[in-house]
């Protein structure tokens, strides 16, 4: 897969088959809409493009605070295991955000990446204010040449699949309904942290990574687990929150400790899947009833893991 940016030349083919959309997390429905146009432009025999943004378009217009789901890097894997065979990541900036909806489709689909195809969501919206929808799109395909599919809402029960409906189950710590329509666990990646070795002390030391405060975090409680370190996936604990038993900061810190592991994990970076929330955070009298309810969760986790 060739991963371009907005302001790279694109002129090495004659048509292309384009989709559009922000694709945060690239989740089920995503993974349908990029399906459809790898398979629309191989029968085709054209090449795939995904046109999308480097940075969520809420974030720099609106100035709101979009939690993320998934880091670039991620995004870029699945799209390559997907089979995308161009990735283009525009900056989405003032100037951008000025463009009119027919200047994006002639001068952006047709001129520059020789739009063929254009494969959508049946929400999508471009151009200035969102102004450009799915019907001036298909209007404007007749016009130019290019053919455009729209997809109709992908559902996990009575819900449609969106970043939106996926961020907020993330955000409640609801993982196994995140699973659904993400089609995998929710994860998040981190270097492992120097911390007050609280866990150690007690028996149970624990990886510590510190949360990217733009991606969504799970609420805050304790979770089974699983983490990845070096490529081998190990069953885990993890405690997201401010450890109010042994500290009085309100930054959020996620724990994780890790089963049947021994070696050195400080500066290493590690992936922590959250499989179902167990508990909420509590307060502790003391160290020892803290340790008592350590042991009380990892047997539960045990157990969990088992079955």
């Amino acid at each position: 897969m060739n991963i371009l940016t907005g302001k790279d030349s694109f002129d090495n083919v004659e048509k292309t088959g384009i989709g559009l959309g922000n694709f945060d997390g690239v989740h089920i429905a995503h993974e349908k809409l990029v399906g459809e146009l790898v398979s629309e432009c191989r029968r085709r025999n054209i090449p795939s493009i995904i046109y999308t943004f480097r940075d969520h378009p809420g974030n720099i217009l609106q100035r709101k605070n979009i939690k993320l789901i998934s880091p670039l890097e991620k995004r870029i894997e699945k799209f390559e295991k997907l089979g995308i065979d161009y990735l283009v990541l525009e900056e989405f900036n003032d100037e951008y955000a000025r463009i009119e909806p027919d200047d994006f489709v002639k001068d952006i689909l047709v001129q520059k990446y020789k739009a063929a195809l254009v494969v959508t969501g049946f929400n999508y919206h471009f151009g200035c204010q969102g102004r450009g929808d799915t019907k001036l799109l298909t209007a404007m395909g007749k016009r130019y040449g290019f053919e455009v599919m729209t997809l109709n809402p992908v559902k996990s029960g009575d819900l449609v699949i969106s970043s939106t409906a996926i961020r907020d189950y993330i955000m409640k710590g609801r993982m196994a309904e995140v699973k659904e329509m993400m089609g995998e666990y929710y994860s998040i990646k981190g270097k492992v942290e120097y911390g007050n070795r609280i866990g150690t002390l007690i028996g149970f030391p624990t990886a510590n990574i510190i949360p990217v405060r733009d991606f969504a975090l799970p609420d805050t409680g304790v979770y089974f687990t699983k983490t990845t370190v070096d490529g081998k996936m190990y069953s885990s604990i993890t405690n997201i929150g401010v450890r109010p038993t042994v500290s009085n900061t309100e930054t959020k810190i996620i724990e994780t400790h890790i089963f049947d592991f021994c070696g050195w994990l400080y500066g290493k970076e590690i992936e922590v899947w959250f499989i179902k929330k167990h508990r909420d955070e509590k307060k502790h009298k003391d160290i020892i009833e803290l340790k008592d309810q350590i042991e009380s969760d990892i047997n539960e986790a045990i157990e969990f893991f088992k079955e």
